[in-house]
């Protein structure tokens, strides 16, 4: 089963309401030692985000609220979301987190750091869950050779079906810390061998 942001996220981040005043915003992300955080309604749904960004933007403190201060319709992702998606959009959005929202609701945070945690297993755990991902798929076959190295899985051996390749590569790719994966399985039987039909044939 892929990976997913639900995972690895931090859940119940701390968040504020848009009435909270700058010095107090101010205040909670130096004694939390965050650099943004995120703002709610009375329903818990997220509106907003305050950065240490919008706290240094010029403005004079006096009077003002994070209703003011936070930058509207932050970058959100749900529970589901697998990691390489999270991780392309942190990439493409260039930000350094992404809430997690549940029917519009804060349930969680997922940061930079967390999605790079994934990819610093050891090579044997990796190779562990990738053997135990193989006996689920395979359970009645000779087993497929497996090795890792700094995150790289080699896959070695014979299936019977070619179609049952792309299952295993997907799976694999799902094991946490999985970097690439190196495909050398043969196969048996091409089930996905289709007779050509020749085209423009009129």
């Amino acid at each position: 089963m892929t990976a997913t942001v639900r995972s690895v996220m931090t859940r119940c981040p701390i968040s504020i309401r848009p009435g909270v005043p700058f010095a107090t915003v101010a205040a909670i992300l130096s004694r939390n030692r965050i650099s943004a955080v995120p703002v709610v309604d009375r329903e818990d749904v997220l509106i907003g985000v305050v950065s240490e960004a919008d706290l240094l933007g010029g403005r004079d403190g006096a009077g003002v609220t994070a209703r003011e201060l936070m930058s509207r319709q932050p970058r959100t992702v749900t529970g589901d979301t697998t990691l390489p998606a999270a991780a392309r959009l942190l990439a493409d959005a260039g930000v350094r987190r992404l809430y997690v929202t549940e029917h519009g609701r804060l349930a969680g945070v997922v940061s930079r750091r967390d999605l790079l945690t994934t990819y610093l297993r050891d090579d044997d755990a990796i190779r562990e869950d990738v053997e135990r991902v193989l006996a689920d798929l395979l359970p009645a076959q000779r087993p497929v050779g497996v090795s890792v190295r700094d995150g790289v899985v080699l896959l070695l051996g014979r299936v019977e079906w070619h179609s049952t390749r792309a299952v295993i590569d997907e799976r694999v790719r799902a094991v946490p810390g999985v970097v690439e994966v190196l495909d050398r399985l043969g196969y048996i039987v091409d089930d996905g061998a289709r007779p050509r039909v020749a085209e423009n044939v009129r």
